[in-house]
């Protein structure tokens, strides 16, 4: 492994300024001691400041779609919300192209979803899209997603076999199969939990996937699930089915449903005066926050499987960003924040490494060969099989706020 140099100072398009200080003769010390002087305050300035890049007047097209109302706006709001924040810092393309932002939304309905993207590569010609809707749209575009060979960045679809359908289509998270397994293993051996009943909205793929490979992986490691609970819209009787669950005395509910279900859950467990702990999926802490936080008293101390946490330490970059955002915007950052800016700054660093930046293949190229990328909280690498390497993290709610837990490689 490459020995990194100190003196070397990284930033999130992951361009490196180099500030070397090499050994030098008596005689010509008092001749250059103010060059080392002046280069010492452009240190403690900040030296890894891009010189100023002049615009070239020409733009490049990036398409975003996302749920940017409706039920999971929460997704698309914070998701653009990052993606702009990174924007405002990175204006231009190294070559000094701008990007121009085209958005439309799905309301993270597939139908919708396969529409947007139908719009985007045809009559707006955008080089590449960000999507920032769930698994089940991204699921319905991943077939036809090559015909255009354009490249789409799923920031927040976790469902493993996205990528699986399609060359162009690529995960920035985490995929499910890498969240059920550590959900199944933080439970048996950090929470010592042996009995668990798990939920899931068998309707949608992304509940239906996760829950059954947690069940499989806890199964596998000697747990037992107590109940396989499926809710659909007709669910009604959520104290019925949980007097049932209770009776099994699991020590703890898996809860990869969506929040509305979760609140139903919930206020039923209140009133029947049972506190068995509650483990939630990705996005969960982020939802509830943005789009019930007037309720999220009731969540008091319920965990969750993240993408980040606002209690995590951030990199250089993600210092940055954060200062950022916080000057844009009034409300706390979320994981959707993250990765939109996560999301769009992998997506201009792979930009800037095409000769041509609009080219779309090229695009795709460098978004599968992402290595140890600098993002908010941590590097991230894309596999050339459109898969993302990264952590992922448990928080919970306290006091109405998330709060971090542990961070899982």
């Amino acid at each position: 492994m490459q020995k990194k140099n100190p003196n070397s100072f990284q930033t999130g398009t992951d361009h490196q300024y180099k500030c070397y200080l090499y050994p030098i003769g008596d005689a010509v010390k008092k001749l250059i001691y103010l060059t080392i002087l002046i280069g010492a305050i452009s240190l403690f300035c900040g030296c890894d400041q891009s010189p100023a890049i002049q615009p070239s007047g020409n733009n490049i097209k990036v398409g975003v779609i996302g749920p940017f109302s409706g039920p999971h706006f929460a997704k698309g709001k914070n998701g653009l919300e990052g993606i702009k924040t990174v924007m405002t810092m990175q204006p231009l393309l190294l070559n000094g192209d701008g990007v121009e932002l085209v958005v439309e939304d799905d309301k993270n309905e597939p139908e919708l979803t396969l529409k947007a993207l139908k719009k985007l590569t045809g009559k707006d010609n955008v080089s590449a899209i960000i999507i920032l809707s769930g698994s089940g749209p991204v699921m319905e575009i991943a077939p036809i997603a090559d015909i255009d060979k354009t490249p789409i960045l799923a920031v927040l679809a976790t469902h493993p076999d996205i990528t699986t359908h399609s060359s162009f289509i690529s995960q920035l998270c985490f995929d499910d199969n890498f969240q059920g397994t550590v959900a199944a293993l933080f439970v048996m051996d950090e929470l010592l939990i042996e009995k668990v009943a798990v939920f899931s909205n068998p309707e949608n793929d992304y509940s239906r996937f996760l829950a059954a490979r947690f069940t499989s992986k806890f199964k596998s490691i000697g747990g037992r699930v107590t109940e396989s609970v499926a809710l659909t819209n007709e669910t009604v009787d959520y104290t019925g089915i949980l007097e049932n669950i209770r009776s099994q005395k699991p020590e703890l509910l898996y809860l990869p449903v969506r929040a509305e279900d979760l609140f139903q859950i919930v206020k039923a467990i209140e009133k029947m005066d049972w506190k068995p702990k509650m483990l939630g999926s990705d996005g969960l802490l982020a939802t509830v926050l943005t789009q019930h936080k007037e309720s999220s008293g009731l969540l008091e101390g319920i965990l969750a499987i993240d993408f980040s946490s606002n209690r995590m330490p951030l990199t250089s970059f993600g210092k940055k960003a954060l200062k950022k955002y916080r000057s844009l915007y009034d409300t706390p950052a979320n994981s959707y924040t993250v990765m939109g800016a996560e999301g769009y700054a992998l997506m201009l660093n792979a930009l800037n490494r095409c000769v041509t930046p609009g080219d779309r293949e090229c695009i795709n190229r460098m978004i599968r060969s992402t290595i140890g990328f600098s993002g908010i909280t941590g590097r991230i690498t894309i596999n050339p099989d459109g898969k993302a390497i990264r952590p992922l993290v448990v928080n919970s709610i306290k006091k109405g706020r998330q709060a971090f837990i542990v961070k899982v490689y």
